[in-house]
């Protein structure tokens, strides 16, 4: 079996795995796109079926929500493996947003995030309740 080969099986067995998962932009009324640093983050994952090896690339069928998409990803065997999962996750994340905003799915993204937001704040105003209602003062 070629360097190369190896490279890919080793690089696909133990760096990348069968499953990512992705943080979902939040599109705004205007159209753009915003990606959480601080605060509520809506990931989705994303599993990862492997069709098809090549010298240089991978044949993918990535599986998320309702959606199956095959993809051939170029997997450059001279950076490190670290810096391969993460190019190799910034192109699925961008190809899941890309699926679901071209299949109208903004409003649906919003909502995530509206929820997300609702269970996260709400969570804070039990514990800050708590806080208030004691006599005590946590610094």
């Amino acid at each position: 079996m070629e360097l190369t080969k190896k490279y890919i099986e080793f690089m696909l067995e133990n760096v990348i795995g069968s499953n990512i998962r992705v943080q979902l932009p939040n599109p705004q009324e205007d159209g753009k796109l915003f990606w959480t640093k601080l605060g509520p983050i809506v990931y989705m994952n994303v599993e990862l079926e492997v069709i098809e090896k090549y010298t240089r690339s991978v044949k993918f069928n990535l599986k998320f929500d309702r959606y199956e998409v095959e993809k051939i990803i170029f997997i450059p065997i001279e950076s490190s493996p670290m810096s391969i999962k993460e190019k190799l996750h910034n192109t699925i994340e961008n190809l899941v947003s890309k699926t679901l905003i071209g299949d109208g799915r903004q409003e649906d993204m919003r909502q995530m995030y509206e929820d997300k937001r609702k269970t996260m704040f709400s969570g804070l105003e039990k514990m800050v309740g708590k806080i208030k209602d004691s006599d005590k003062i946590v610094e």
